[in-house]
C-alpha cells in the first residue's frame, strides 16, 4: 500500500541563545510523571523531521512533477510570407507605424460647393490630424483648434485619394487632393516647408494604398489557381497510390517520408491545454507551507541603565568617614513597565541597589562587615546559580525590557523604597523641609542606623517617578526623555491600580498637586547594542557570549504578555517562575490583634496530598 523506502528522518539541531540548557540538570531524574518527562524533552532534545520521498506525488494531479506547465514565453512563429513583407517594408516609412497620429498641424481648408467659383473659394483655418486606423487605412480629421479634439469639423478618407498636386493659382502654398469620384479637396499650408512635408506624407500614403490594392488582386488570382489545383489532386492520395504500387522501394520511401513529416509536425508544437487558465488554476489553500521549528520570539527590546540616586541630605557615611558624600540611609529602586492604555502592568520588577558599600554595611549590623567589592567578609562559601556566583547577581544595574505591542502610553515607573521605619510622611519630612543640611543629615543617619540594625530586611515605599518610553506605535524609543521629579508616595495609593491612575493624569496640570521630594534619579534608556555580552535571562541562565568572573552583568526582565490571541506564542525555553503579589492587607478596623503581624507564605506540593 505504501512505497518502499518512502520515509526518511532528518535531525535539526536545537539552536539556543543560552550557554547551557534552561532545563535543570537533574530535571529529568527528579521527574516522576511520564507527561513531565516528555515536556522536559520539548525544551532539550533536537528536532526530528519526517521526510517523504514520494511527497510530490501525493497532491493534486495538476501538481505532479510531469505536469507540463505553461511556458513563460511563447515563441513567435515567423512564416515565409511574413519574411517577404518585412524585406519590402521600410522601418522608417509610414506603414511601420501601427495606428496613432502620424502628422498634425494647421491647414487652411476650402469650402467647395456648386454656387461658388474656383477663384472665390473661402478658406478656413483648421487643425488637422493625420491618423492611421486599426484596419490600416488613413484618415485626415479637422478640428476648430488643437485643444478641442472632440468635435470634428470634417474628415477625409485617404483610401479614395488617387493623387495630390499643388495649386499655386488658387492660393499660396495650396494643394489639391484628387478623389476617385472626381471630387477634390483643397488645402493650403502656412509656409512652403509645411506644404512640402504634407505633400511628401500624403504621397507616401497614396503609394501604400496603391501597393496594397495590387497585392490584394495578386493574392486573389493565386488563391483561385490554388483552388483549381487542389481540386484536381483530391482524386488520388499520394500514400494511397504508393500502397497500391507494387514497387517495394517506393512503399518504403513513402513510409519514411510520412514518419519524418510526423516528427516535423511535433517539433515546437505547444500544448494547447496549457494555455487554458481554468486548467492551470491551482488551489493552494489546502497545502501547508514549509514548517520551521519554533524560535524565541524577538519583541521590541531596550536597555535600561541605572547610574545614580541622590537626595538633598548627603554626608560621609561609615566608620572612617572617607570618600565623597552619599545618602545617609540605604534606598532601593524597583523598575517596571506599566501600560496605561490597557490599564495593566506588563513586566516583572527589576530590583536595583545603587547604595555604596559604606551604606550597605548599615543593613548587616556591627558584627558583619563588607569587603571592598561589596561582599560579606567571613561568610559561608559562596553558592552559584547556573555557574554564576551569587555575588555577581546581587548588584545588577542594567536590565533589558521587552514589549510586544509598543505604543506611546507605556511608562517606565521607578518606585523607591527604604528600610521599614514608620509613617511615610514622617520619614519624608526631613528631605522636604531641610533647613539645616548638616544637622539634619546626622539626625537622619543616626535614626536610620538604629532602624537598619533591627529591621534591615524589611522595606517600605518612599517615592516614585515615571517617564514615557515610546514616541509612536512603531516602537521608536524616546531617547531624550527624562524621569519626572521624585514624588512622595501616598500611603493610601500603593497598589498598581493607584499607580496606573496617577500615570493617566501624568500630563495633566493636576499632577502639580503631588508633593515633590528634592532629589535626582539618573537612569538612561537606550537601544540594545548588537554586540552586548554578559547577559543572563530572567531565570539567571547566561546567554552567549558570557565571560566568567565578569562584573557588569545585564539581566533580561520578564514580560507579561497580554492574554490576546495574536500575541500568544509557544514557550521555547524552560521557565519556572512564580510571581506573588499581596493585593491588600488592612488592620485599620480589626480588633483581634494588638499589633500588626507579618504575613507568611507557605507553598504546598500537590503530591503531598496524594
Amino acid at each position: 500500500m505504501f512505497p518502499m523506502e518512502d520515509i526518511s528522518i532528518s535531525v535539526i539541531s536545537r539552536q539556543r541563545r543560552t550557554v547551557q540548557s534552561t532545563v535543570p540538570e537533574d530535571g529529568e531524574k527528579r521527574a516522576q510523571s511520564l507527561f513531565v518527562k516528555e515536556c522536559i524533552k520539548t525544551y532539550s532534545t533536537d528536532w526530528h523531521v519526517v521526510n517523504y520521498k514520494y511527497e510530490d506525488f501525493s497532491g493534486d494531479f495538476r501538481m505532479l512533477p510531469c505536469k507540463s506547465l505553461r511556458p513563460e514565453k511563447i515563441p513567435n512563429h515567423v512564416f515565409e510570407i511574413d519574411e517577404d513583407c518585412e524585406k519590402d517594408e521600410d522601418s522608417s516609412s509610414l506603414c511601420s507605424q501601427k495606428g496613432g497620429v502620424i502628422k498634425q498641424g494647421w491647414l487652411h481648408k476650402a469650402n467647395v460647393n456648386s454656387t461658388i467659383s474656383v477663384t472665390m473659394k473661402v478658406f478656413k483655418r483648421r487643425y488637422f490630424y493625420l491618423t492611421q486606423l486599426p484596419d490600416g487605412s488613413y484618415i485626415l480629421n479637422s478640428y476648430k483648434d488643437e485643444k478641442n479634439s472632440k468635435e470634428s469639423k470634417g474628415c477625409i478618407y485617404l483610401d479614395a485619394c488617387i493623387d495630390v498636386v499643388q495649386c499655386p493659382k488658387m492660393r499660396r502654398h495650396a494643394f489639391e487632393l484628387k478623389m476617385l469620384d472626381k471630387y477634390s479637396h483643397y488645402l493650403a499650408a502656412e509656409t512652403e516647408q509645411e506644404m512640402e512635408e504634407w505633400l511628401i506624407t500624403l504621397k507616401k500614403i497614396i503609394q501604400i494604398n496603391t501597393d496594397s490594392l495590387v497585392q490584394e488582386k495578386k493574392e486573389t488570382v493565386e488563391t483561385a489557381q490554388d483552388d483549381e489545383t487542389s481540386s484536381q489532386g483530391k482524386a488520388e492520395n499520394i500514400m494511397a497510390s504508393l500502397e497500391r504500387s507494387m514497387h517495394p522501394e517506393l512503399m518504403k520511401y513513402g513510409r519514411e517520408t510520412e514518419q519524418l513529416n510526423k516528427l516535423s509536425r511535433g517539433d515546437g508544437r505547444q500544448n494547447l491545454f496549457s494555455f487554458d487558465s481554468e486548467v492551470q488554476r491551482l488551489d493552494f489553500s489546502g497545502i501547508e507551507p514549509d514548517i520551521k521549528p519554533f524560535e524565541e520570539k524577538c519583541n521590541k527590546r531596550f536597555l535600561v541603565n541605572c547610574h545614580d540616586l541622590t537626595f538633598n541630605i548627603l554626608s560621609q557615611v561609615g566608620d572612617n568617614a572617607k570618600g565623597p558624600p552619599t545618602n545617609v540611609e540605604p534606598f532601593f529602586i524597583n523598575l517596571a513597565l506599566f501600560d496605561v492604555k490597557n490599564n495593566c502592568k506588563i513586566s516583572a520588577d527589576f530590583h536595583v541597589d545603587l547604595n555604596p558599600p559604606s551604606v550597605r554595611e548599615m543593613l548587616w549590623g556591627a558584627s558583619t562587615h563588607l569587603a571592598g567589592d561589596g561582599n560579606l567578609k567571613g561568610s559561608s562559601p559562596e553558592s552559584f546559580v547556573h555557574g554564576i556566583a551569587e555575588s555577581q547577581l546581587r548588584y545588577i544595574k542594567q536590565g533589558i525590557f521587552s514589549v510586544t505591542n509598543p505604543h506611546p502610553e507605556m511608562f517606565l515607573v521607578a518606585r523607591i523604597e527604604k528600610v521599614l521605619q514608620g509613617n511615610i510622611a514622617h520619614c519624608a519630612e526631613p528631605y522636604i523641609k531641610n533647613s539645616d543640611p548638616a544637622k539634619t543629615a546626622q539626625k537622619v543617619h543616626r535614626t536610620a542606623k538604629q532602624v537598619c540594625s533591627r529591621l534591615g530586611q524589611y522595606r517600605m515605599p518612599f517615592a516614585w517617578a515615571a517617564r514615557p518610553i515610546f514616541k509612536d506605535n512603531q516602537g521608536s524609543l524616546d531617547l531624550d526623555g527624562r524621569f519626572s521629579p521624585l514624588y512622595k508616595q501616598d500611603s493610601s495609593k500603593l497598589s498598581n491600580e493607584d499607580i496606573l491612575k496617577l500615570l493617566s493624569e501624568y500630563k495633566k496640570p493636576e499632577k502639580t498637586k503631588l508633593q515633590i521630594i528634592p532629589g535626582q534619579l539618573n537612569i538612561t534608556v537606550e537601544c540594545v547594542p548588537v554586540d552586548l555580552s554578559n547577559c543572563i535571562t530572567s531565570s539567571y541562565v547566561p546567554l552567549k557570549p558570557f565571560e566568567k568572573n565578569c562584573q557588569n552583568i545585564t539581566v533580561e526582565i520578564e514580560e507579561f504578555v497580554p492574554e490576546v490571541t495574536k500575541y500568544c506564542y509557544p514557550f521555547t525555553i524552560y521557565k519556572n517562575h512564580l510571581y506573588v503579589y499581596p493585593l491588600q492587607l488592612k488592620y485599620d478596623s480589626q480588633k483581634t490583634f494588638a499589633k500588626v503581624n507579618s504575613v507568611n507564605y507557605t507553598f504546598w506540593s500537590i503530591k503531598c496530598y496524594l
